[in-house]
């Protein structure tokens, strides 16, 4: 029953209004206190699921996978196994990356099960290359984060207007790099930027065994009338791109030849956009950003807007997110693209210092 509420609160939350921020600000008031509610149920529901699946062992950690995919990629481990390698449930030791103080570690899993791991006894865009196909994927500087003024005709929260290509007002400007080196999991890099009043944070992650590179941001937003994008410009030829939505994709031409094709300068897409031809692409996914525009070669990606009406304090505050900048081989149907972004959107719930009643996964 108590599931059951917390679902149909969430349905509710999900009306077509309150998604995109085009409600009166009393109503962000009600869903926000009902969002709290519905992800404390949902902890309470995962911790009492815990005490039955899992018993107590200081040693070792569970990691869920609830897709029906293989879950293959980095994840952030407990601090308490800093100094030490993972040992597998099959005696197979898996190496960790300490990075700023936090653990990293490349996993496995497979679909619908619960894995658990050990300590082990002793316990790291200027260009892009392909290193397989030896293909140079940027036609210049990727990764570029733009500041637009953002000042739609009408409907202030509900459109966007075409000519804010012509409005653009400043490009991020680094102010801090930390470097930090190779390790056995994953390359890193952290910068910090200042763009208008907001400030951005980014630690970009390529893993060791994935063509993936991640882009997790921290944005501290403080703008009025402004929109954000971050955009890549690909060496990808293709008169049509392709947009997730919920049942599969739909595409859209990348060239502007007709007034139908002008006017669907932005397109939705849940959690990838991808441009590819017969043989290559390049995908952009995300994790909770939905507005793209692809036109010739360059995918660019809308991150955060300012609206003032109806709520004149519309998404001020802290955002994270992550999208990813993803290569692929073939088309989109013949690659992994659907897998991948999937991934993305659904890592492993952690259930630290417990191990699986059962050896074998349900």
């Amino acid at each position: 029953a108590e599931l059951d509420t917390s679902w149909k609160k969430l349905l509710i939350n999900q009306f077509h209004d309150i998604i995109p921020g085009s409600s009166i600000n009393l109503v962000y008031q009600t869903t926000h206190k009902e969002y709290i509610e519905i992800h404390k149920k949902c902890d309470e529901l995962i911790k009492k699921a815990s005490t039955t699946l899992f018993k107590k062992n200081n040693s070792s950690f569970v990691l869920s996978n609830a897709l029906s995919y293989y879950y293959k990629g980095v994840i952030k481990i407990p601090n308490s196994f800093i100094g030490y390698n993972i040992i597998t449930e099959s005696n197979e030791e898996i190496s960790t990356q300490e990075i700023n103080g936090n653990v990293y570690c490349h996993v496995s899993l497979d679909p619908f099960s619960l894995t658990t791991f050990y300590k082990g006894d002793n316990g790291t865009l200027i260009s892009a290359v392909d290193k397989e196909t030896k293909k140079n994927l940027l036609s210049e500087h990727g990764n570029v984060l733009s500041l637009y003024e953002d000042r739609p005709l009408n409907w202030d929260a509900w459109d966007i207007d075409f000519y804010y290509r012509d409005s653009l007002l400043e490009t991020a400007k680094p102010i801090k790099i930390n470097k930090i080196k190779n390790g056995p999991v994953l390359g890193s890099l952290e910068i910090h930027y200042n763009i208008g009043n907001s400030s951005i944070k980014q630690i970009i992650s390529l893993s060791n065994q994935s063509k993936r590179l991640d882009f997790a941001t921290i944005v501290d937003w403080h703008e009025k009338h402004k929109m954000l994008r971050v955009h890549f410009p690909t060496n990808i030829i293709s008169e049509q791109a392709s947009f997730d939505i919920q049942y599969g994709y739909v595409r859209r031409n990348t060239h502007k030849n007709t007034s139908w094709d002008r006017a669907k300068f932005e397109v939705v897409g849940h959690k990838y956009a991808d441009l590819s031809d017969n043989d290559y692409g390049i995908a952009v996914l995300n994790d909770c950003k939905y507005g793209y525009s692809i036109v010739d070669r360059t995918i660019d990606l809308n991150l955060l807007r300012s609206p003032n009406n109806p709520d004149p304090d519309a998404d001020q505050g802290e955002h994270s997110f992550t999208y990813s900048f993803y290569p692929h081989d073939h088309d989109l149907i013949r690659s992994d693209v659907i897998e991948e972004s999937t991934l993305l959107n659904h890592p492993p719930l952690l259930f630290d210092s417990v191990k699986n009643v059962k050896s074998k996964s349900p």
